[in-house]
C-alpha cells in the first residue's frame, strides 16, 4: 500500500502541501513503482487540532475521483470520520482504512454499505490525543482479544471476514517498548484467521531504536519489513514503494524459496 498523503502537517511525507495535479501525478507514480493498493488520507493522526469534516473531503475526494478514473488498482481511504468515508466511498475508493477500528457504528454500517474492504486498526485511545500514559497491559494479548471483537462487530454490521485485515496498530497510543513486543511477537497474530496489515514505515519505535529522525528511518523501515514477511504480515503501508516492493519481493523469496516471478536478465 503506497501512501499518498494531502495533509499540510505529514510527519514523514511532504507531498501533503502539493497541488490536485500533483497529488494525482504521485498517487499514478506509486502505482507505477508497485503499489498494489494507493492510500489517500486527508487528516494526520497526530496531536494537532482537528479539522473539520468538509475540509477533510475537501483535501480527499478531488484525489480519489481523479485517481479513480487512471489507476488500475484499488483506491484506499485513511479516515475515522464517517461523512468522510461516505463521500470516499462514493468517489471511488474500495477500502476503509478506519484507525479507530469501526468503534463508530455510522462508520462501520457505512463499509458495509459500500461493500468495501476494511482495515481493522487497534488504537489505544481517541485520535488526536497523545496519551496521559500508556496502558500496562500485555500489547499482544490485548490486541488479539479487541481484534476477535472487532472481526465479530464487523461481522454484524454485515462486514464478510473475508474483507477484513487486522492492524496491530503500531505507535497509535501505544509506546516505543510495547510496539517493539507487537512486532517482536507478531506471528501470534496469525491465529485472529485474517491477514496481518503492517503500517511500520518510518514510526517513531524504529527512530526510538536507532536514533534516525523521521526522513531518515529508511533502513529501520526495510528491517522491520523484513521481519513482517518472515512474521507472516501480508500488506504492507508503505512511503518509498519502489525500494521497500524490492525489499518484500527479496524476504518472501528467500522466506518461501521461490520468487514470485522469475527475472532473466542479460548476461
Amino acid at each position: 500500500m503506497g501512501i499518498l498523503n494531502s495533509t499540510p502537517d505529514s510527519f514523514s511525507d511532504p507531498a501533503g502541501s502539493a497541488r490536485l495535479d500533483e497529488l494525482v501525478s504521485r498517487g499514478i507514480q506509486l502505482a507505477a513503482a508497485g503499489a498494489d493498493i494507493v492510500e489517500v488520507g486527508g487528516q494526520t493522526l497526530r496531536d494537532t487540532p482537528a479539522i473539520s469534516p468538509a475540509e477533510e473531503a475537501h483535501r480527499v475526494v478531488p484525489v480519489i475521483e481523479r485517481l479513480h478514473t487512471e489507476l488500475d488498482v484499488p483506491i484506499a481511504i485513511d479516515t475515522f470520520t464517517p461523512e468522510v468515508a461516505s463521500e470516499a466511498l462514493g468517489a471511488g475508493a474500495s477500502i476503509l482504512n478506519d484507525p479507530t477500528g469501526l468503534r463508530s457504528r455510522e462508520m462501520a454500517t457505512i463499509a458495509a454499505g459500500a461493500g468495501a474492504g476494511v482495515v481493522l486498526t487497534h488504537f489505544f485511545g481517541p485520535p488526536k490525543r497523545r496519551p496521559a500514559f500508556y496502558a500496562s497491559t500485555d500489547p499482544v494479548a490485548h490486541v488479539s482479544a479487541w481484534a476477535l471483537e472487532a472481526i465479530d462487530g464487523a461481522g454484524e454490521a454485515g462486514i464478510r471476514p473475508e474483507q477484513v485485515v487486522v492492524d496491530p496498530g503500531i505507535g497509535l497510543g501505544t509506546s516505543p517498548y510495547q510496539d517493539l513486543e507487537v512486532l517482536r511477537r507478531l506471528e501470534e497474530l496469525a491465529g485472529l484467521g485474517r491477514p496481518v496489515f503492517l503500517p511500520i514505515s518510518n514510526k517513531k519505535v524504529l527512530g526510538s531504536i536507532t536514533g534516525a529522525s523521521a526522513s531518515r528511518r529508511v533502513a529501520g523501515t526495510a528491517a522491520g519489513i523484513v521481519w513482517g514477511v518472515l512474521a507472516g504480515a501480508r500488506i504492507f503501508r508503505v512511503h518509498d514503494v519502489g525500494f521497500m516492493r524490492d525489499v518484500i519481493l527479496v524476504a518472501e523469496a528467500l522466506a518461501t524459496g521461490r520468487p514470485r516471478t522469475w527475472h532473466h536478465l542479460p548476461g
